[in-house]
Parts: C-alpha cells; sequence; structure tokens
C-alpha cells in the first residue's frame, strides 16, 4: 500500500513539471521528503522522461478550447501555479486579471472550428441552457460583495506585473 501511495505521487509530480514546466531545484529539494523523490540536481528519481503539454495546449487538444480562450485561460492561470509561492499573484491582483475582468459574456463557451452544422438545434438549446445557468448565476452573484484592500504593504502597480507578458 505504501509503495503505491509513492507512485501516485512520483506520477503526480511528473504530471505538475510536465504542465508547468521543470520545478527549480530549491523547491524540488527543499521539503522532508523531497530526497525520497528528486535527485541532488532537483530531477525526477526513476523518472526518465517528461513529455511536457503546456496547459494551453491540454486545454485546446484534449478539451477542445478555441486557441484564444485557451490562451486567455492559461495566462490567468499559470501565474497562480507557480511552483514558488513568492511568485504567485495574491488574490487581489488575480481580480485585476482581464480574464477576470471579461464579465458575463467572456463565460460563454467557443464552439469549436471542426463543429457540424447537423447539430445546431443541440448548440441552440445548449446555448439556452447556458445563458439560462448564466443569469441564475449572476441573480446569485449580484448579493455578493468583494472587498479588495489595497493596503497590504503591496505596491500594486508593481504586483500587476505578474500578468504582464
Amino acid at each position: 500500500m505504501e509503495s503505491e501511495k509513492i507512485s501516485v505521487l512520483w506520477d503526480h509530480l511528473a504530471l505538475m513539471m510536465e504542465l508547468l514546466g521543470m520545478m527549480p531545484r530549491k523547491i524540488a529539494l527543499g521539503g522532508r521528503y523531497s530526497r525520497d523523490f528528486f535527485n541532488r540536481y532537483g530531477d525526477l528519481r526513476h523518472i526518465r522522461r517528461l513529455r511536457f503539454w503546456p496547459l494551453n495546449k491540454v486545454l485546446m487538444e484534449k478539451y477542445e478550447f478555441s486557441e484564444q480562450d485557451a490562451n486567455n485561460m492559461t495566462d490567468f492561470l499559470v501565474p497562480i501555479l507557480d511552483f514558488v509561492p513568492e511568485k504567485r499573484p495574491t488574490a487581489a491582483q488575480c481580480l485585476l486579471h482581464p480574464w477576470i475582468n471579461a464579465g458575463p459574456r467572456g463565460l460563454e463557451p467557443s464552439m469549436p472550428s471542426t463543429q457540424t452544422q447537423g447539430s445546431d438545434h443541440l448548440n441552440s438549446e445548449k446555448k439556452e441552457r447556458g445563458k439560462d445557468e448564466r443569469e441564475e448565476m449572476e441573480a446569485g452573484m449580484s448579493n455578493i460583495a468583494i472587498s479588495v484592500d489595497f493596503k497590504s504593504g503591496k505596491d500594486t502597480q508593481s504586483s500587476s506585473k505578474a500578468f504582464r507578458k
């Protein structure tokens, strides 16, 4: 049972690195059990070759996002998932990101370019359902107030660099 848990951890670490790139050596070797999973160079033990598959490609190839939607979502998510905690944006910075500020229109999924015309009726039903769900969500969200305190000691102008390309 214990070796099964370790195998799952190795797989999880490998998947993280395939998605986000190599883990910085300092982070890889900084944990209590790091030497069980990483060699002295910060490379995973027992895993010879990683197959890198960036998030935007995963979203397009596996989940059929449009290139624009995949890139926009990736631009928002990848900084949040940075291996180095100090490099991750704060919640307040995330709220300033254009992907979040796109509004309800930005929540509409784009249709893949390979769509056939025979499914137009099904798509219009899905759009109506999606519209109804969005309207319900917006109605529920109208009662929620989000307070952002920029006096947390961070300069908002320099902190917005986390989302610039």
